[in-house]
């Protein structure tokens, strides 16, 4: 008697407007791509009373007896930081909010922590064109300058600290607003729902990283109905000429939201690419 192949069981953290596709996704298709849906969890949990009960994880320190092999985090930057140690010591994980690595602290403990539990740290590249041609020219030695501008409706950015007056300026104004340009660190804890993109771009170029990486915010109330990902990349000079790629992304979104319509089927693209890579961090 054949058998029968194992599915890899995925656990889906967060359940916002990702979190709910991706659930969707995992019971619709997931059992013909050898997938299936261990659990959900989330900081709200009145949120999955639609869920059967089985499917609720209460509390992540029950994590291990689930069976899971893969833990896909769309919820919040604190949600890792705060577990993400612990996570790896059991399963595979996507970091949907890869602006957590920011933080130079949580970047050095996750590492350490896929090295040594021998699971794969995922970063999915969202709405970033170009990513394998950015790392190759990061590894390879060439790349000299990334910079990522992001533009939205001022409704569609979630602003904290100092930026968040800045950013209600811009709402008073009613007019195009360039809200931050600088290196992307820094930015990553004011807008953490807004910058992903960016993040997995610092991830893609480690030799730049997120103090090299230039990140551009702008505020358009002209495009109400979508998000526009602009990627400059500059090689580094060779007889005094050197390459430049500029690419442009128009993303489709709703009004005020915070993710477009094409980056929940990256994000789905990228869960079908974590297929255990071993204790590394990847992008995917």
């Amino acid at each position: 008697m054949e058998e029968q192949p194992q599915t890899r069981r995925v656990g889906i953290l967060g359940y916002g407007e990702l979190g709910q596709f991706l659930v969707s996704q995992l019971m619709s298709l997931g059992p013909s791509l050898g997938l299936s849906l261990a659990f959900v969890w989330t900081r709200r949990p009145e949120a999955l009373r639609a869920l059967p009960p089985d499917l609720r994880l209460a509390d992540l320190r029950q994590l291990p007896s689930t069976g899971v092999a893969l833990v896909v985090e769309v919820a919040h930057p604190c949600v890792v930081q705060e577990h993400g140690e612990d996570i790896l010591g059991h399963a595979d994980l996507m970091l949907g909010s890869p602006t957590a690595l920011a933080d130079g602290d949580t970047e050095r403990r996750l590492r350490a922590a896929a090295a040594r539990g021998g699971h794969t740290l995922y970063v999915p590249r969202g709405a970033l064109w170009g990513c394998e041609d950015i790392a190759r020219m990061d590894s390879a030695g060439t790349l000299q300058a990334l910079t990522v501008t992001m533009t939205k409706a001022p409704g569609s950015f979630r602003a904290q600290g100092w930026l968040s007056p800045r950013l209600a300026a811009a709402v008073a104004s009613g007019t195009r607003t360039v809200l931050y340009r600088g290196p992307l660190r820094p930015l990553c804890p004011l807008v953490p729902n807004n910058v992903n993109t960016m993040a997995a771009a610092a991830v893609a170029a480690p030799r730049l990283g997120f103090d090299g990486v230039t990140a551009c915010l702008v505020a358009d109330p002209s495009v109400p109905d979508c998000h526009i990902v602009t990627v400059d990349v500059t090689a580094v000079p060779e007889g005094g000429r050197a390459l430049t790629v500029s690419s442009t992304r128009r993303n489709p979104a709703e009004p005020g939201h915070v993710t477009g319509s094409a980056t929940r089927h990256s994000f789905w693209s990228s869960v079908l690419a974590c297929t255990g890579h071993g204790g590394c961090v990847k992008l995917c």
